[in-house]
């Protein structure tokens, strides 16, 4: 399956987000719109078959900066350099928060997204990669948002605001500081990636019971 068909399937859309984020401290803070994270997503996001990839920041000078290089990748000279990135580029909007990003799925699909918080901490309440994904590949009618944070994560106000809590990606360690590129594509691999023949005959979705005949 290619991203073209995956996107006809199920509709997932992913926001890197700035503002509302947590420093070192555990401050309430906005953190700075760096270029390698809208490269490096976008590209997970249109090999994944991602709908939109939504950059959210609420500086108007950093998402005017996006934008400049969203357009010098989309049209001229960025274009035939590297069709590639042109490709991967096409798939972002740069926004300036979460409810811009929501309200936009919500015009296209006349429904609100299912909001997916993401954390590299432990808690409660956590949904599993396995039980999302089986979601997002069988309830096609639903769009889903994919929350990513920055910094040293998302405040309690954003999070608060999610419908699910993905669980985090561990290793086999301690340590556990991935960039939000990295855990962007590996969350994207294990929540889109399509089924093998093996995992379709083990993840079918249960049957209902038979309909009874007419008179019975």
């Amino acid at each position: 399956m290619n991203d073209a068909e995956i996107k006809q399937v199920v509709d997932f859309s992913i926001v890197l987000l700035h503002d509302q984020m947590l420093d070192k401290q555990g401050k309430i803070s906005t953190t700075s719109l760096t270029l390698i994270d809208l490269h490096d997503i976008a590209r997970s996001a249109r090999t994944y078959g991602v709908h939109t990839a939504y950059f959210a920041h609420p500086s108007s000078v950093l998402r005017k900066l996006a934008r400049t290089l969203k357009t010098h990748w989309e049209s001229g000279f960025g274009a035939r350099y590297n069709p590639a990135r042109h490709q991967a580029l096409s798939g972002i909007d740069v926004v300036s928060d979460l409810d811009e990003a929501i309200h936009k799925i919500d015009l296209r699909t006349g429904k609100l997204p299912l909001l997916v918080a993401t954390s590299a901490k432990l808690g409660e309440g956590r949904v599993s990669f396995k039980e999302l994904r089986w979601r997002i590949h069988n309830e096609h009618n639903q769009p889903y948002l994919l929350m990513l944070g920055t910094g040293w994560g998302m405040s309690e106000k954003l999070l608060n605001r999610a419908d699910l809590f993905l669980e985090p990606i561990v290793g086999p360690g301690d340590y556990n500081h991935l960039s939000v590129r990295s855990a962007c594509a590996i969350m994207l691999d294990r929540l889109l990636a399509p089924y093998s023949v093996s995992e379709q005959s083990q993840h079918k979705k249960p049957q209902a019971d038979p309909v009874p005949a007419k008179g019975n």
